[in-house]
């Protein structure tokens, strides 16, 4: 299912990185995400759905449900389990978030759809949408000491999710969406990955100033997502007998840095937002960066 090795995309979150460094307006890139959420993502959702032909509805959906579950189930307590005895409460419930939660949606999907493409991406929303139900029941909860079942309603009724239902009900039917309407659409969606790419880049560029607030306990946890816990889910699915392209994605998926929710929810209810947008960046920053170094090394194993 991996479709090609060429990072070369990469280049455009660093001309928005540059760019912003440079002194050019960050306004220009701020409303990027508004756009993604609501216009590019569902447009994305809709046309990997559309040609699904019911596959959602099949193992490889089946596994991707059963993964979220099993993941999110085991790692979340588990962490916490680990943390038992941490000195800074203030950081508890974003390391727990962090270990569970990839930024899918602005860093993952561009990467997933642009290797895996639209079985990939179809998957990935799948997971996304499994967790979000556990993030934003179990997670708000040990976040602010109560549930929201109006906050919890109002997230999970976004663009994206009434796109993936509305994909499923495509996928499951065989309807095909009309020339006239799969046109535009299909504009939409292509403009995701380079807007999304763009939007990395300005977004790294404007709080890279976080890591001067860095510590031992942002490096840690950000090599235990971003390294330790991926390997364990690759090694642990291999030893099954997954299927590898499978394998791959799940591990891709884990491997993502940890999402911008964590530092909302750190602000929302008192947390340490300042450790929260640190390992934020972080691992944001490392993800790319190791990206682009399989990128430079396919570049020379080309030019050899």
């Amino acid at each position: 299912m991996v479709q090609t090795q060429d990072f070369s995309f990469l280049i455009l979150i660093f001309i928005s990185f540059f760019l912003v460094k440079a002194g050019f307006d960050p306004k220009a890139f701020d409303s990027i995400p508004k756009l993604l959420f609501n216009l590019c993502f569902p447009a994305l959702i809709l046309i990997s759905f559309s040609g699904a032909d019911g596959d959602m509805a099949g193992p490889d959906a089946v596994f991707m449900a059963a993964f979220a579950v099993a993941y999110t189930v085991v790692v979340y307590p588990l962490t916490y389990a680990v943390l038992w005895h941490y000195r800074h409460a203030a950081r508890k419930d974003t390391l727990a978030l962090n270990m569970i939660m990839g930024n899918i949606t602005f860093v993952g999907l561009p990467f997933i759809y642009y290797f895996f493409g639209a079985w990939g991406a179809r998957l990935a929303i799948f997971f996304g949408a499994v967790q979000d139900f556990f993030i934003w029941s179990v997670c708000y909860w040990m976040f602010s000491g109560k549930g929201s079942f109006k906050q919890t309603l109002k997230v999970i009724l976004n663009p994206c999710f009434v796109a993936i239902i509305i994909g499923f009900a495509l996928a499951g039917t065989g309807f095909k969406i009309p020339d006239i309407i799969i046109s535009p659409v299909n504009m939409l969606a292509g403009t995701t990955v380079p807007l999304a790419l763009l939007c990395i880049g300005s977004l790294l560029a404007q709080n890279t100033d976080a890591l001067k607030r860095l510590d031992l306990d942002a490096v840690l946890s950000v090599i235990a997502k971003t390294f330790v816990l991926p390997a364990i889910v690759f090694i642990t699915l291999t030893v099954i007998g997954a299927d590898p392209a499978l394998a791959l994605l799940s591990t891709l998926i884990t491997a993502l840095p940890v999402g911008l929710l964590s530092v909302i929810f750190a602000k929302e209810f008192g947390k340490d937002v300042a450790f929260a947008n640190v390992v934020f960046v972080l691992s944001t920053l490392v993800f790319i960066m190791t990206c682009f170094m399989l990128f430079l090394r396919g570049v020379c194993t080309i030019l050899k």
